[in-house]
């Protein structure tokens, strides 16, 4: 191929119509791998470096200088102490500060795994061949084009915070958005909004949003880990924040879209326009119907948060300890009523629930609002702690339970599953004593933890978008989670995945009921009948969408939107179904 060629294709790309591919399907039934006779020629890939500028970055597994010939001790030692700890120094650089690295164990697969043996093979295995370092449409367009010219696997890759192996594929390009970092701050005006809102490239990330709304006196909606990268899978996924209560998800702060589709085209998409390509993009999942340069979100005036830290705490008798979670239960759409959101975390004999978060309500109005639980509490012997404290703005809250900023402290190597629970299940004694019951069969293995985010989000979509419907009865968002121990056989992390799947998914569902969902971005990456999970009634128009602007299917991620019509081979080869 010479660059004449790539460039024809691009301009054949920006002239053709947004809902046909200006190449032809190819007829192969399997993406090519390295090894393959007709495997780009390394001119090739020169063509394609040149043509995105330099860009062009071929992998260098992050844990090579774990291994021969490229062992260097101290190297090591750095990676070994930071490589679950996605949010702290020096381990950022295992996912976002990396072109092609991810932060889910499963999908690493081993590749290059800094605590294998020194003399193990480092390969680069499960992670892309290549990766364009995308800093304008042209490269995502030059990248997207190279792709179908060549039949290779196209991966797009944000931060790689996913864990369902969504940012990374054998042999595959990366499209690596982590530099589009432009942030806005500007009045909009449409059809369904007035206000402030903020432009921001894909590549910003959550820390990075809220340091630049808290200077203008604003806040936007994002989750809890500030590293992740909001217009990525976060917000096309959906999105919970503790600010979802009363603003909404994150999907439903989305104005409008600038995104790239698999012809090259480059698409403005609001409401109003492109309308249906919107309403995909918000809530339909991540790395499916284009690539996303950026997004316009509300923004909203800061005001004063305070937050209820509640930790439960198992002491002697064991019925007090989770009686008092059935009662917390109990007191939570009262919570969400006020305004108010919470995440916790369940393991043997605690539950942090770190913190209720009620934007807008002072320390003595979130004191008489926990008093009643609190009377209960003690009635039951429930043995706890309370620490309610206010903050001036978000900015300070968020640095105080979820910093430090910019980078925190969260760990992110696990495999995981879980469920929405409805409203009603809360709601009802009988059904709540049962989740309730659920929960207490979870951590009872030494393995597992349960992770709940507790919202309302039935009254802020002030737009049409494909979050899951069941997200609008949903009191609580479950991960099911088990903790990925390095230094344990990978077959013994993987066989709580299997746990997860086989009993403690399913024993969650006798609880909610099958139609119930499951949150896209915190799902089994085994979850059988992904499309009525994590999709519902939405399933149907995404797939013709996902048609219509992608009808050769460049674009692939796990249990997303026309994976059904792939499947991954043993040797990682993405193969028609």
């Amino acid at each position: 191929m010479q660059p004449s060629l790539l460039l024809l294709a691009l301009a054949s790309a920006a002239a053709a119509s947004p809902t046909h591919s200006p190449l032809a399907p190819r007829g192969q039934t399997c993406r090519k791998l390295p090894q393959d006779k007709d495997w780009p020629s390394q001119p090739i890939w020169s063509v394609l470096n040149a043509t995105v500028g330099g860009r062009l970055i071929a992998t260098t597994p992050l844990a090579s200088p774990c291994h021969d010939p490229n062992y260097d001790a101290a190297k090591c030692d750095a990676l070994r102490a930071g490589w679950v700890r996605t949010s702290q120094k020096p381990a950022n650089v295992t996912s976002f500060e990396s072109s092609t690295s991810i932060v889910a164990p499963y999908f690493q697969n081993q590749s290059c795994d800094p605590f294998t043996p020194r003399s193990s093979a480092c390969k680069v295995g499960t992670y892309p061949s290549y990766a364009v370092k995308v800093t304008k449409a042209s490269d995502a367009i030059a990248g997207m084009l190279f792709a179908q010219l060549n039949n290779v696997r196209l991966v797009i890759k944000n931060t790689g915070h996913d864990l369902l192996g969504r940012s990374t594929g054998t042999g595959g390009l990366s499209l690596w958005t982590h530099y589009l970092k432009d942030i806005t701050i500007k009045d909009y005006t449409s059809s369904s909004y007035t206000g402030k809102a903020m432009k921001m490239g894909a590549g910003v990330q959550a820390y990075e949003a809220y340091d630049a709304a808290h200077k203008q006196n604003l806040r936007v909606v994002g989750g809890t880990c500030p590293t992740v990268g909001l217009a990525g899978g976060y917000t096309q996924g959906g999105g919970h924040s503790m600010l979802s209560t009363i603003h909404g998800l994150g999907a439903d702060q989305v104005l409008e879209w600038e995104v790239v589709t698999a012809n090259g085209s480059l698409l403005t998409a609001t409401p109003d326009k492109n309308s249906d390509l919107y309403w995909a993009l918000s809530g339909g999942g991540g790395g499916t119907y284009g690539l996303v340069l950026s997004m316009t979100v509300k923004a909203y005036a800061d005001t004063k948060v305070t937050g209820a830290m509640l930790t439960l705490i198992q002491q002697g008798a064991d019925d007090a300890f989770w009686n008092g979670i059935t009662l917390f239960h109990a007191a939570m759409t009262s919570y969400t009523d006020a305004g108010a959101a919470f995440g916790y975390y369940l393991g043997q004999g605690i539950m942090a629930i770190q913190p209720v978060t009620f934007p807008g309500k002072s320390k003595a109005e979130v004191a008489a609002l926990m008093l009643d639980l609190t009377k209960k509490l003690d009635a039951a012997g429930t043995v706890y702690t309370l620490t309610i404290t206010e903050f001036s703005n978000y900015y300070e809250f968020f640095n105080n339970y979820y910093g430090p900023l910019p980078y925190g402290t969260y760990t992110s190597a696990q495999v995981q599953g879980g469920r929405l629970i409805p409203r009603q299940v809360v709601a009802t004694a009988s059904a709540n004593q049962a989740f309730t019951d659920a929960l207490k069969t979870i951590v009872s293995d030494q393995d597992f933890h349960v992770v709940g985010v507790g919202l309302d989000v039935s009254k802020t979509a002030t737009a049409s978008n494909a979050v899951h419907p069941k997200w609008r009865s949903t009191a609580i968002t479950i991960v099911v989670a088990a903790n990925w121990d390095y230094t344990q056989p990978f077959a013994a992390n993987t066989a709580n995945e299997t746990l997860i799947t086989n009993k403690y998914d399913p024993l969650l569902t006798t609880v909610t009921g099958a139609d119930s969902g499951a949150y896209v971005n915190e799902g089994d990456f085994q979850q059988p009948s992904f499309q009525d999970n994590f999709f519902g009634s939405n399933y149907a128009k995404l797939r013709s969408i996902k048609n219509k602007y992608d009808p050769n299917s460049l674009f692939y991620a796990t249990k997303l939107v026309g994976s059904e019509d792939w499947t991954v081979q043993a040797d990682g080869r993405l193969c028609k179904a």
